[in-house]
């Protein structure tokens, strides 16, 4: 008895000391252990700091690749963090003009945690420029929403942010413009006017005055773009107050100051012209062409924007004469974007101008870069999908890492654990400690089995999601390459009748009759509208994935709709079958709210649609040596409950399969290859429909052809 409990007395003392020694220990570590902490937060700021500007610096050289090695080398040795890095990438991807790649790794930045103070900056600044991407792309509920959570932290800050306010609150402005919400967005953007007005009067550098006059730029080309011209007016003149004030700065730079003169030269000409005065515009135009910027080549093309509004068509087409320079100097690749921003206007501007031989030149050149762009899409649609698997391969690699790191401190620990405690207790503990790190080692051993088990699954996971990815890639792929063939041959057939016409035109010794001019010259303008109705159709793609509503500004009841929907398609026009059209007489004189233009615009492809599956096929028509029989297609509006409408296309065409009743609705499909198309006018009938509230859906119940039902909300 007495040797049991001397027993225990010992161990009671060995097991007490082992408490004292360890909090004193850890104290005493837990101190050391701060102070490191806080030298260690020292030396990151440092070396961010120079990060930065390494990276900073890479950029500014234009050397855009460097940047992004520079963001990947920094983030593996810790001197980035994830979410500073991909905003760096994000910067890098948007200046190599590679928008989706960037918009990923803003969006990437915007998700990351924010654990500094650098984070913080950073997240600003990625937040601040998706947003603007996706206004950009009209995502105006998301772009507000990123911006409006954004300027919530902005307030939070110690330090002062009136630039970041001021940009964000234009954002959120120039989205509530767009969906109609006009009061709200005139409040914020006198908001934003405040803002700069308090820069301006704080700094007495000519940096804020930069700043900003680009702020009151933007605004006054937001009002003239959506035709508030009275709202532009007071914009006009606080741009010009800014201007004097940066010109007065003893710092300021001569260059900025006219390529600032210049563009409110060439504003008030636009709003001067929109207010019907015209001498003034005209004045206010030719002092832009006295300017320095206003002789270049660049500032002519600058200039075309107000030429086309004020119907100056030739002076237009002379300044166009001159884009391939202003394209090389930039360095811009003719994607989609670019081809409705610079290669249409051309196109138009030599057409009102009556040059059709220039009409001829910039349509075989729209073939061309219309090829190259669709091939340029595709390729960074592949790149951006490999760059996104190796993103996660890459991150699933250093989860793994660190994971290993923290179990091998953790083993390193416990053993230093265990050999203090084996050395203050000597020999009398050694049973008790033994057993301790007997359990302590099972559990351990336990643990790291279930991690691996986790771990492996998750991996088991990725590997089937990537599998699945690759194989849509590769599907993706295949038709797209149908779909570039078929575009290739959409545009030549057009393009080759307007070389024909021009040969015919310039042939020597030709002489044409009036009848023969009137029907050469419809026919260069059907062919010419061909072509541009195909770019806008495959512009229109790249909006099928958005979720954005499509705002309802228009009163009109379904009878407008459709009466615009036959006149866009012209099948009422159609000589190989005979179309009928009904509507209920309860829908003649309903209205209701809807937007006329995009509900016509998805009719009308359901026409199209009709029309062209009612005609044979080409090669059917060789083969029984013309059409021998008239097909049917018909319209119907029909009331659907008390709340809906229906559209009920009919046809006796070639029909559908009822396995492809959803599948015709994806973006490339065709399911004859004998006849012409693109794959992509069902695809964005439904796009639009949905973005209106309605949804578009083949009826598989009909076997005489195909029948389509658009729904609208009324």
């Amino acid at each position: 008895m007495k040797k049991s409990m001397n027993c225990k007395r010992l161990l009671l003392i060995g097991t007490t000391a082992i408490v004292i020694v360890t909090h004193i220990i850890s104290c005493t570590k837990e101190n050391r252990r701060t102070s490191e902490i806080r030298k260690q937060q020292e030396a990151a700021t440092v070396a961010y700091s120079h990060a930065d500007s390494m990276v900073f610096a890479a950029g500014f050289a234009s050397n855009y690749e460097r940047m992004l090695q520079l963001a990947d080398s920094l983030e593996t040795v810790g001197v980035f963090s994830e979410l500073n890095a991909n905003r760096w990438r994000g910067v890098a991807y948007n200046y190599l003009g590679q928008n989706r790649m960037s918009e990923f790794y803003y969006q990437k930045a915007v998700n990351a945690k924010i654990v500094s103070i650098e984070d913080s900056m950073s997240y600003i600044k990625s937040a601040r420029r998706l947003s603007e991407l996706l206004v950009r792309r009209k995502e105006y509920s998301e772009a507000i929403k990123l911006a409006t959570n954004t300027l919530d932290i902005v307030k939070n800050m110690k330090d002062d942010h009136s630039k970041d306010m001021a940009i964000l609150l234009t954002t959120i402005a120039t989205c509530e413009l767009n969906t109609n919400e006009i009061m709200d967005a005139k409040d914020n953007f006198e908001k934003v006017y405040n803002l700069y007005k308090q820069i301006t009067e704080a700094d007495s550098t000519g940096r804020a005055l930069f700043d900003a006059v680009n702020g009151m730029e933007d605004i006054v080309r937001i009002f003239l773009n959506q035709g508030l011209v009275e709202d532009a007016t007071p914009w006009v003149s606080r741009l010009e107050h800014f201007i004097e004030g940066y010109v007065n700065k003893e710092n300021h730079d001569p260059k900025y100051y006219d390529r600032f003169q210049a563009d409110l030269l060439l504003s008030k000409a636009t709003l001067f012209s929109d207010q019907n005065q015209p001498k003034a515009a005209a004045e206010a135009y030719q002092n832009f062409l006295k300017t320095d910027f206003g002789k270049t080549a660049k500032g002519k093309i600058a200039a075309n924007e107000y030429l086309m509004r004020t119907k100056q068509y030739v002076a237009a087409a002379n300044n166009y004469a001159k884009l391939d320079e202003v394209l090389g100097e930039q360095g811009v690749m003719l994607n989609l974007d670019n081809i409705q921003d610079y290669i249409i206007p051309k196109l138009k501007a030599n057409i009102e101008a009556g040059r059709r031989d220039s009409v001829v030149n910039v349509a075989e050149n729209l073939c061309t870069v219309i090829d190259s762009a669709i091939y340029m899409n595709k390729t960074d649609e592949a790149a951006e999908l490999a760059t996104i698997y190796g993103t996660e391969q890459k991150e699933t690699e250093i989860a793994r890492q660190k994971a290993q790191i923290a179990e091998s401190e953790a083993d390193l620990s416990n053993q230093r654990l265990i050999t203090l405690g084996v050395v203050i207790s000597l020999l009398v503990l050694f049973f008790t400690i033994y057993a301790i790190k007997h359990r302590q080692h099972e559990q351990q051993l336990e643990s790291a089995n279930k991690k691996l088990e986790n771990a492996n699954l998750q991996l088991e996971d990725k590997n089937k999601a990537l599998t699945i990815a690759r194989e849509k890639a590769e599907e993706a792929s295949k038709m797209k390459t149908n779909f570039i063939m078929q575009i290739s041959h959409e545009v030549r057939t057009p393009l080759n009748i307007l070389s024909g016409f021009a040969q015919v035109i310039t042939m020597p010794g030709m002489e044409l009759g009036e009848e023969e001019k009137v029907e050469i010259n419809n026919g260069i303008m059907e062919n010419t509208e061909r072509i541009t109705g195909l770019v806008n159709k495959m512009l229109e793609l790249s909006d099928v994935g958005s979720e954005t509503n499509i705002a309802k500004t228009d009163h009109v009841t379904a009878q407008d709709i459709a009466k615009a929907a036959i006149q866009k398609s012209g099948i009422d026009q159609a000589t190989h079958l005979q179309f009928q059209y009904h509507i209920a007489p309860i829908l003649v004189e309903y209205t209701f709210m809807s937007n006329i233009e995009q509900a016509a615009r998805a009719l009308s492809l359901l026409l199209d649609n009709a029309m062209k599956f009612t005609h044979p096929a080409e090669a059917a028509v060789k083969v029984a040596g013309g059409i021998d029989k008239m097909e049917n297609a018909s319209l119907q509006v029909l009331p659907n409950g008390d709340d809906k409408v229906d559209f009920v296309v009919c046809d006796t065409g070639i029909g559908v399969p009822v396995e492809e009743a959803e599948h015709i609705f994806e973006e490339f499909v065709q399911l004859d290859d004998y006849y012409d198309g693109t794959g992509i006018g069902l695809t964005i009938a439904r796009s639009i429909v949905r973005r209106l509230g309605g949804d578009v859906v083949l009826d598989t119940t009909y076997s005489s052809g195909a029948k389509f039902v658009m729904t609208l909300p009324i």
